[in-house]
């Protein structure tokens, strides 16, 4: 079933997705962390409205993924921004995550040492939401 990305369904399946992977078990091990990503608005691309994603990851596992509001993502303890397109390219597996960091075309806040040390769980997260069927706005 495809689910509009970013909305509670696709929160729902791409933790289902993160808690299946045996590969970000094992190399998420020790992360005990909030993630906020911050979906910034862009109206020319049919996403009027900034979003926010919470994830509650804690040791190789995803204890909760909920869509919220930019202001909900900013109080975790990572904390990474971009407009929506640009967190399409990372959802879609255009973009690296980790790369986007260190490029600038993802804003971290938060210890970017600590995020370069769970590259490889960053990357199967990317993985797994590649996994998810999306509607992206700007397509229909």
């Amino acid at each position: 079933m495809t689910v509009k990305a970013f909305s509670d369904e696709w929160a729902h399946q791409f933790k289902d997705e993160v808690n299946k992977s045996s590969v970000y078990k094992a190399a998420a091990k020790g992360w005990k962390w909030t993630v906020g990503l911050v979906i910034e608005a862009e109206p020319d691309k049919n996403f009027p409205e900034p979003k926010g994603v919470v994830m509650d990851l804690f040791d190789g596992e995803a204890r909760d993924i909920k869509v919220g509001t930019a202001a909900d993502a900013q109080g975790c303890n990572f904390v990474i921004t971009a407009p929506y397109s640009r967190w399409k390219q990372v959802a879609t597996g255009e973009l690296d995550a980790t790369k986007g960091m260190l490029q600038g075309k993802l804003k971290l806040k938060g210890d970017l040492p600590t995020i370069v040390r769970y590259t490889k769980a960053s990357q199967e997260m990317t993985e797994c939401t590649t996994r998810v069927p999306v509607q992206w706005p700007d397509e229909f």
